[in-house]
């Protein structure tokens, strides 16, 4: 999985938990950089759990993008 598919991947599973608490999941939307505090569980969340189950680092990955 490359950088790029890490982020997006994070992205949907953040969307799915936005979605859990009454949210529309907007595609693309980069949760990491939102001020608003339901958002940016959402994608921390989701970034917990590709460390958990997978030992990917999210933040790793969107810095690796960004510096681009």
């Amino acid at each position: 999985m490359t950088d790029e598919e890490l982020v997006d991947a994070a992205i949907e599973l953040a969307g799915k938990f936005y979605e859990l608490n009454g949210y529309i999941h907007r595609p693309g939307f980069k949760y990491w950089k939102s001020p608003h505090p339901q958002e940016r569980l959402s994608f921390e969340m989701a970034a917990l759990a590709f460390e958990h189950i997978r030992g990917s680092d999210v933040y790793d990955a969107i810095a690796s993008i960004e510096d681009l």
